[in-house]
């Protein structure tokens, strides 16, 4: 088993940054065409995002609002990215006048693990910079 861990400073306060982020249901801050169909609700609700040909069903496991931490996991072998048995935690934490976002997840690894986690780094790195422009607007 993998894993990797991608920390953001921010600077809006920590209160917005997990306002946006603990709504596993909405994905407005995910580029204009993606689409989210939502299975159930709270813990063991489904998320499907589709964006253009691919559509990922992700399962949230957890969210803790008094530790400001989120946990979901995508099953299944057929991931977008070089990756399989996905669990992933999101954390915001205080810092300063703003907040610190963690992204990290555990997975193993399809094809060389090297490239898998440049794939997963970057993967981060892009779903951190649609919070920081939907936070900025």
């Amino acid at each position: 088993m993998a894993s990797v861990r991608v920390t953001r400073d921010l600077k809006h306060p920590v209160e917005k940054v997990w306002g946006l982020v603990s709504d596993f249901g909405n994905v407005s801050w995910m580029p204009a065409g993606t689409d989210c169909r939502l299975e159930g609700e709270g813990p063991g609700m489904i998320r499907h995002i589709a964006a253009g040909p691919t559509t990922l069903a992700e399962t949230l496991e957890s969210v803790d609002d008094a530790n400001r931490t989120l946990i979901y996991t995508i099953p299944g072998e057929d991931l977008p990215f070089p990756a399989t048995n996905y669990r992933s935690t999101m954390v915001v934490r205080k810092k300063g006048e703003g907040s610190e976002l963690e992204w990290s997840c555990t997975y193993d690894p399809k094809g060389d693990p090297a490239q898998a986690q440049a794939a997963m780094e970057g993967l981060y790195g892009t779903l951190m910079g649609w919070v920081v422009d939907t936070l900025d607007k």
